[in-house]
């Protein structure tokens, strides 16, 4: 057999049953999506039934419930056992375990994946922190204090101080009025908090934690955006030498 006609020979082997399969099941995926979209379905809205779809698709009704798992695994359905399946919130959450399920792979590695999600996490919050100190108003900026003032209460004691955390960096960024940025940052927040259970323990005390948080607030709250930036910066080197230990 010559060279091309191997070529061919080689390319057509690749469409087995089992990739034609998936093939089609994706196809049926994205129809039942355009029709979400044609149909202007909201978030909350109940999808056409498993025997409406068979119809309106011409699959079988078994096509149907495989495409649905698959989306609702996506977020973009979900199926309420005994009600019925509706339009999903379109989550991040399948990426925040795809994302943890990469660092921990690193973690057995290099660890360089890692350091990306963290570059990541990092050019985001360097990158906003300057829209933030323009923008924010006094009732974000009390409210951001607030959480500081959680901070200084919890800060170091375990899960209370991971949530005082947490809620600090949420508070602040919501003041942008952006549901898909402050979406992402929490994916990035809970990806770190997954993978430090993982991470060598390095000891981090209570006014330490507490000094960092302080100074980013103190920094938005004189609007001051190098000063914020710097601050951000000075917070992600302490997350960066316990990834680094």
């Amino acid at each position: 057999m010559n060279q091309p006609a191997r070529t061919a020979a080689a390319l057509l082997g690749t469409h087995r049953p089992a990739d034609r399969s998936r093939q089609a099941q994706q196809g049926i995926q994205e129809r039942i999506k355009e029709l979400i979209l044609e149909r202007r379905l909201a978030t909350g809205d109940p999808m056409p039934t498993e025997a409406e779809l068979v119809d309106t698709l011409g699959v079988s009704r078994n096509s149907v419930r495989e495409a649905l798992k698959a989306l609702q695994a996506l977020g973009i359905v979900e199926i309420r056992h005994g009600f019925g399946t509706y339009v999903g919130e379109c989550s991040l959450d399948p990426f925040t375990d795809t994302l943890v399920f990469r660092g921990r792979k690193s973690m057995r590695g290099d660890r360089r994946e890692l350091h990306e999600i963290l570059d990541l996490r990092q050019a985001l919050e360097t990158g906003l922190i300057q829209r933030l100190v323009e923008s924010i108003d006094e009732g974000s900026l009390a409210r951001v204090r607030a959480r500081l003032g959680d901070l200084e209460a919890y800060a170091g004691q375990g899960a209370a101080g991971d949530a005082a955390d947490r809620a600090f960096h949420d508070e602040m960024y919501t003041a942008l009025g952006n549901e898909l940025m402050s979406q992402l940052l929490r994916v990035f927040w809970d990806v770190y908090h997954d993978l430090s259970h993982e991470l060598p323990a390095v000891e981090s005390s209570h006014e330490e934690i507490v000094r960092v948080h302080r100074d980013i607030y103190e920094a938005v709250a004189a609007r001051d955006g190098v000063r914020a930036a710097e601050a951000i910066a000075r917070h992600f080197d302490g997350i960066r030498r316990r990834i680094e230990s």
